[in-house]
């Protein structure tokens, strides 16, 4: 069981991405805690199966069509 902090960069339609990163979450069966959500940056704690948060990351790349992520920041707690 490892804890990651998981930042989202860039053009983000907030409700879309939450909701999306939400349903992986309980999908992957990972705890996820929302740090701070804006149109430009989301930042989440996961805690879960380190490869189930490495497919976590994977999920957001594909991201819901309303959402554009340029970059996936993931740092070790």
């Amino acid at each position: 069981m490892v804890m990651r902090r998981i930042s989202l960069e860039g053009s983000l339609n907030t409700e879309s991405c939450l909701a999306m990163a939400s349903h992986f979450a309980r999908r992957l069966s990972l705890s996820s805690t929302i740090a701070n959500a804006t149109p430009s940056r989301i930042t989440l704690t996961l805690t879960g199966d380190e490869r189930l948060i490495d497919m976590f990351e994977i999920a957001c790349w594909l991201g819901p069509d309303d959402v554009n992520v340029d970059t996936i920041t993931v740092e070790t707690i």
